[in-house]
């Protein structure tokens, strides 16, 4: 059962922790309001242009089963609205809550879909770490809805699967995978473990998201942000952001997060 809170909920920080050992996922709605999500679609729009005109390929990845899906990496690079996204103190409280404080921002990477959308395939966010998996979690991504996701175009995940040792079969149907919901402006949380997909927009407009995937420090990011992110903006960034981006000393964030969020921590973190 997915639970939704609000971004002004007492304590959110330790209920998303706990939803996220209770069901894998939670939903803080309000976590970002029009004017941001206003300048992230222009951002994804003005980005998945520069990308095509650099060569990059935005269509037709290895994940999607057609080119209605347009993904743009870099966000942070991209746009400063999504380097203020990271610095929200609810994503912060949260993030450090589930996996500790030495973590990293491994991606951060946005898909719009279009109807007529194809469905992703099945996979978990921590795909190629060996499985056997630890116990305990190791990677959280957190979507941004910049459009709502709806029973339509909604990310679908197969409940229970954040308990799994290792990845489901890339191939076949999943019938029983079911919408992950939340209005423009939420914030989705999945746990790394949980089996989930794009799902098929069936809907009359485009969805868009934008994923910020985290993992602990010891595990190398799925992205090189020093190829992303120029020497004259690592000078203006805060100490969080050059944490979390790997310009910082070893991925310790403990000393710029809200001091509520070590009391988040989930009994895993301990």
């Amino acid at each position: 059962m997915v639970q939704y809170l609000a971004v002004s909920d007492d304590d959110l920080a330790q209920r998303v922790c706990a939803a996220l050992e209770a069901d894998g996922v939670a939903v803080v709605e309000d976590a970002i309001g029009p004017d941001m999500i206003a300048r992230a679609k222009a951002a994804l729009e003005r980005g998945a242009r520069e990308d095509e005109a650099h060569g990059f390929q935005v269509r037709g990845s290895a994940y999607d089963p057609d080119d209605l899906n347009i993904r743009v990496r870099n966000l942070p690079g991209k746009d400063a609205v999504f380097r203020e996204m990271l610095e929200l103190p609810a994503l912060q409280a949260a993030v450090t809550g589930w996996l500790g404080h030495s973590v990293r921002l491994s991606n951060f990477t946005s898909n719009t879909t279009l109807p007529g959308a194809g469905a992703m395939a099945l996979h978990a966010d921590q795909n190629p770490i060996p499985a056997p998996w630890p116990p305990y979690p190791c990677t959280l991504n957190v979507a941004f809805a910049i459009d709502a996701f709806t029973p339509d175009n909604a990310t679908r995940y197969m409940p229970g699967t954040h308990r799994e040792s290792g990845p489901p079969a890339w191939e076949g149907t999943h019938p029983d995978a079911i919408p992950l919901c939340g209005r423009a402006g939420s914030m989705i949380f999945m746990e790394g473990r949980i089996h989930h997909q794009t799902g098929r927009n069936t809907g009359t407009a485009p969805r868009s998201g934008a994923f910020a995937f985290f993992a602990r420090s010891f595990l190398a990011p799925q992205f090189e942000w020093h190829r992303g992110i120029p020497q004259d903006m690592r000078a203006t960034l805060s100490p969080w952001l050059r944490e979390i981006l790997g310009f910082g000393q070893s991925g310790g964030t403990a000393n710029f997060i809200p001091e509520e969020a070590t009391a988040a921590a989930s009994p895993a973190q301990r």
